[in-house]
């Protein structure tokens, strides 16, 4: 870590402390001046890239997770916030360890939050984002 005050490449970690958003403060010390000095160091996480049904890769937007998520849950009634859903499923996809994942493990997991959440938010969702065309494939998905 280079020294702010004279520009030395090495120092010595003198204290270190974990606060509550993953991030870790460390009081440095300079090995050449002696002066002392604090870094953050935050958790990089590996983003995760979708591939959609035509094969084609994108960066993973939360954003786009939530308005999918909005819309399901629009006229429903939650017992947690819209924000709680997307998180919970956000990381559920960051557990599977992947770092490509396709449009149908997002699906799948989304339905599994929806369902313990609101029964018929998930059924919206299930229309929303499943190519299920008639009702003999609704009737199958609420029977599964």
């Amino acid at each position: 870590m280079k020294c702010i005050f004279c520009g030395n490449k090495e120092s010595k970690v003198v204290d270190s402390r974990y606060l509550k958003d993953s991030t870790i403060r460390r009081r440095r010390e300079c090995l050449k001046c002696g002066k002392r000095f604090t870094t953050y160091e935050t958790v990089e996480n590996n983003p995760m890239v979708v591939t959609n049904v035509n094969n084609e890769r994108e960066p993973f937007k939360v954003e786009k997770l939530k308005e999918s998520i909005v819309y399901a849950t629009y006229c429903t009634d939650l017992a947690v916030s819209v924000d709680d859903v997307v998180k919970n499923i956000e990381n559920k996809l960051f557990a599977l360890q992947k770092q490509e994942i396709s449009t149908q493990d997002i699906v799948r997991v989304a339905l599994d939050v929806l369902l313990e959440v609101n029964s018929m938010a998930c059924l919206v969702y299930f229309t929303q984002h499943t190519d299920c065309d008639s009702f003999d494939g609704v009737r199958r998905f609420i029977n599964r």
